[in-house]
């Protein structure tokens, strides 16, 4: 009759391969689910005769506990505490199971499955009051069923079965790999049937089989070397990591090639060997290597193998834990380094919603941790921010890149918005996106930075173009009586070259104090303003063209600008207003609804070209070959480092008409 099966649930792997072992010894086979859901599954699918919870990682034991009821059967419902320090350890739902002598928790476990699961039986009716809750605890993920139990002590001869017994028994609480290397070689190696035992591990990268150095100096055996897998020199080995089933070769002496460490063991009267895979459902371990006396009975090969797969589960069972405390030890680190990092780090949720905040993003955007967590991250950044992060996020997810910048407005509670650079990552489970980190780093100082690196740039290009167009008034004032002196011999034209190049030494002084400085308007003084109209038309080759001053006034004003505005306005008026030109200066008259104070410069000319009207202050926009707009880029700088506001607009006569309006305290009328 076939053996009782008992369904273990357990997420945790230390956990099942504990109470796998410690059913070993009962005559049942073990089949294994990790979640409430699986249990269920296997319960309405095959012939189950008793269910072992582990009541730490299962949170939900009464609807299993119904899901057993649901079958119309009485089966046997376990509910094991693990190895703490519990009375009650174990119990058949409400029934305490407990040992006054101080049994080990899994040896009760074993004892109340035998007592209630018999080998020769079915399930043996069992209380079924309501299950104790759970305690929850971390997990780690496994294969939803592992292999069942193939191992009983009963069929083995006594000294075999107290080998397997004393190996399981001292495997339980192992923490070590060396710890299982040395109870498997020392349980083996006790016994008159084997001559010596080790462990080898399997190093994948380098596709050898390393042996474990525990204790060398209490070794009698070469151990120092290691064993290559996939150039058929070492056979044995070979198959046992292929077909992860245990391997043996009876009769050494005409094959000891084939036989790790052959020559030596057949030197010691070794006549059999066995090699034994270690390994889980998911990683492959290494090899137990035993060394027999005489020829390997059935007996000793089920030994080996009983005990080689309970050295694999306690090894699996390491991993776990080693990998659990390497990735609790990465958090640790992580979240150190989130907290102190300077910039602000955040991590969301599928849907945008903070899950993780760092110290620095609180102080960044002025929110609590409380505020921030759970909340949208529209909360602080704006609706064109969060669909620039949007499509970050799907060029991510559409590309084998694992990162992306995307420059955005971050809102801070008081509403002060402040634009930052954020680094964008994505992670999630397999295929699925399940949220996004970020990191926020505040770029005001290099938008700053960069703005003035940028306005300087334009205003030194600028500047190139202003000495060269502004030095031509004057420049060809000088040439122009230069070439009066040279005809007539006149000296009087001498004084009016002399007047010249003042004037363009003054408008080189002048860059260069606005190129060190940047203030158009420096040295404040009280000006006449048909006084410096009337030096402005000097310095400008006028042709026919024509100036008259309507009315003057006294204002504030720096005079050396002044001139340059004047100058260019002038120029602008000649050379753009057509042959014979009447150019008017004055003040602006009183609007009896606004009180605006100002002067205004208009001609008789063209008038200004529709097309540049909206741009006639850039630099960039020119109407001929010879330039408009640094002229009257020049004219508005100055204008804007007085404190004027100037606009373009056609005169009565239909050119061109400059207004300059100043506040009441800015100019004075005669």
């Amino acid at each position: 009759m076939s053996r009782p099966r008992i369904l273990c649930v357990s997420s945790d792997r230390s956990t099942r391969a504990s109470i796998t072992r410690s059913l070993t010894d009962v005559p049942v086979n073990v089949v294994i689910a990790q979640r409430t859901t699986a249990a269920v599954d296997r319960l309405e699918r095959d012939s189950i005769d008793g269910v072992v919870i582990d009541a730490n990682t299962v949170a939900n034991v009464p609807r299993l506990v119904d899901a057993v009821e649901s079958e119309g059967r009485s089966i046997p419902t376990f509910v094991h505490w693990g190895a703490d320090d519990r009375d009650a350890s174990v119990s058949v739902l409400s029934e305490v199971v407990a040992r006054a002598d101080g049994t080990a928790p899994s040896n009760r476990l074993a004892e109340a499955v035998a007592e209630r699961v018999g080998a020769d039986s079915r399930a043996t009716p069992a209380s079924a009051n309501a299950a104790s809750s759970a305690l929850g605890g971390r997990v780690e993920s496994g294969p939803e069923s592992e292999p069942e139990s193939d191992g009983t002590l009963a069929a083995l001869p006594d000294d075999l079965a107290a080998v397997v017994s004393a190996a399981r028994r001292r495997l339980v609480d192992v923490t070590s790999p060396v710890a299982v290397e040395r109870i498997l070689r020392e349980e083996f190696t006790a016994t008159d049937r084997f001559a010596f035992a080790w462990v080898g591990e399997y190093d994948q990268g380098e596709r050898e089989i390393v042996p474990w150095l525990t204790d060398p100096d209490s070794m009698a055996w070469p151990m120092q070397r290691t064993f290559a897998i996939g150039d058929g020199e070492q056979p044995l080995l070979e198959r046992a990591v292929r077909t992860d089933e245990l391997q043996t070769r009876q009769g050494i002496a005409d094959g000891r090639e084939a036989v790790p460490f052959g020559d030596h063991a057949f030197e010691r009267g070794v006549r059999s060997v066995a090699v034994a895979p270690l390994r889980s459902s998911a990683d492959r371990y290494g090899v137990f290597v035993v060394y027999a006396l005489e020829s390997l009975t059935d007996a000793e090969r089920e030994a080996i193998r009983s005990v080689a797969a309970a050295a694999a589960h306690v090894l699996e069972t390491i991993a776990v834990r080693g990998r659990l405390v390497q990735r609790e030890r990465a958090l640790e680190r992580y979240e150190r380094l989130v907290e102190t990092a300077g910039d602000g780090m955040y991590v969301l949720d599928e849907q945008g919603h903070f899950m993780t905040v760092n110290d620095a993003l609180v102080e960044m955007t002025g929110y609590s941790r409380e505020g921030l967590l759970g909340e949208h991250v529209s909360l602080v950044f704006d609706p064109d921010g969060v669909d620039a992060g949007r499509d970050v996020i799907r060029s991510l997810l559409s590309s084998d890149a694992t990162t992306d910048t995307a420059e955005l407005t971050l809102e801070t509670k008081a509403g002060e918005r402040i634009p930052c650079e954020v680094q964008i990552a994505i992670f999630g489970r397999g295929d699925e996106f399940v949220g996004s980190v970020g990191v926020v780093r505040d770029v005001t100082e290099r938008k700053r930075s960069e703005r003035k690196l940028r306005e300087q740039n334009e205003r030194l290009d600028a500047f190139a173009r202003i000495v060269s167009h502004d030095l031509r008034n004057p420049l060809g004032v000088a040439q122009g009586y230069l070439d009066l002196l040279e005809d007539t011999g006149s000296i009087e034209h001498a004084e009016n070259v002399r007047d010249g190049l003042d004037r363009m030494e003054a408008i080189v002084e002048d860059v260069l104090a606005i190129a060190r400085d940047g203030e158009w308007a420096s040295d404040l003084e009280s000006v006449d303003l048909e006084s410096v109209a009337e030096d402005a038309w000097e310095y400008v080759s006028t042709a026919d063209a024509s100036l008259s001053v309507t009315e003057t006034i006294t204002l504030e004003a720096d005079r050396s600008r002044l001139l340059r505005l004047l100058e260019n306005l002038f120029r602008n008026s000649v050379e753009h207003g057509g042959a014979g030109v009447s150019v008017q200066i004055g003040p602006l008259r009183d609007d009896a609804a606004s009180d605006r104070r100002g002067f205004y410069v208009a001609d008789d000319g063209d008038g200004l070209p529709e097309s540049i009207r909206d741009e006639l202050f850039d630099p960039a926009v020119s109407s001929s070959s010879e330039g408009l707009g640094i002229g009257l880029w020049v004219v508005r700088e100055v204008a804007t480092g007085h404190g004027w506001s100037v606009a373009a607009t056609e005169s009565d006569d239909g050119g061109a008409r400059f207004e300059f309006a100043f506040d009441g305290e800015g100019a004075q009328r005669d």
